[in-house]
């Protein structure tokens, strides 16, 4: 039986944890980058992926079924979703949506699993978006996808919509994403649209909402 001293036995629990420490510090460390409007920006990068991941948040006056009603609607994509040209809702809650990417660059799509949960303890909303890769969605999704043509899928497109649902009749958004858009597209050129991407996002479907709620007050 090996018996370790306590000094190796410490070295080998500390070596052991560092990976996973540096991980968590990785992942922890929002940059907040843009706070204008009512509307805040944080960006971080996360291990392995040279790629950064935003997080915007603003609070609105508006129900929870309004805010539902216009995310899930695939035609308004391309009124509020930053770039976005078309969005596809197919079953089993899969979502094609297909973004602009200014030329000489080719468009991007993904291929998002949606699932909503609302949690009443909290009082809370989130809708999760995970990109699934082509080659590992199911048959009958597949039927129903476009030709790629001259389009190039996403690696990753992933994170999540939360409403925080006030006492006040406020709803307290959180739209957290991390992609990387594959193909050619080098890194440094893909983070400088990432605050662009939350905050358009956030401030087209802040107008979007408003208008709707001025033509329900009409």
């Amino acid at each position: 039986m090996l018996i370790l001293k306590p000094f190796l036995l410490t070295l080998l629990i500390l070596f052991s944890m560092t990976p996973s420490l540096k991980a968590k510090e990785a992942m922890s460390a929002w940059n907040l980058v843009k706070d204008e409007a009512g509307i805040k920006v944080y960006t971080r990068t996360l291990a392995n992926s040279d790629y950064q991941e935003f997080k915007g948040v603003m609070t609105l006056k508006t129900n929870l079924d309004t805010l539902l009603k216009l995310i899930n609607n695939a035609e308004r994509c391309p009124d509020w979703q930053y770039k976005c040209m078309k969005m596809l809702t197919l079953s089993d809650g899969y979502l094609y949506k297909l973004s602009d990417l200014p030329w000489p660059l080719t468009d991007r799509y993904t291929v998002m699993q949606s699932e909503g949960h609302f949690n009443p303890t909290q009082n809370s909303y989130t809708l999760s978006l995970k990109n699934i890769a082509r080659d590992k969605l199911p048959p009958a999704i597949l039927q129903q996808l476009p030709p790629e043509q001259d389009t190039v899928q996403m690696r990753t497109s992933d994170g999540y919509w939360h409403f925080q649902l006030n006492n006040t009749g406020t709803i307290h958004i959180t739209h957290q994403m991390h992609g990387d858009p594959a193909g050619s597209l080098p890194a440094h050129l893909a983070n400088l649209g990432v605050t662009n991407a939350a905050y358009v996002t956030l401030s087209k479907l802040r107008e979007q909402i408003s208008v709707k709620e001025q033509n329900i007050k009409q």
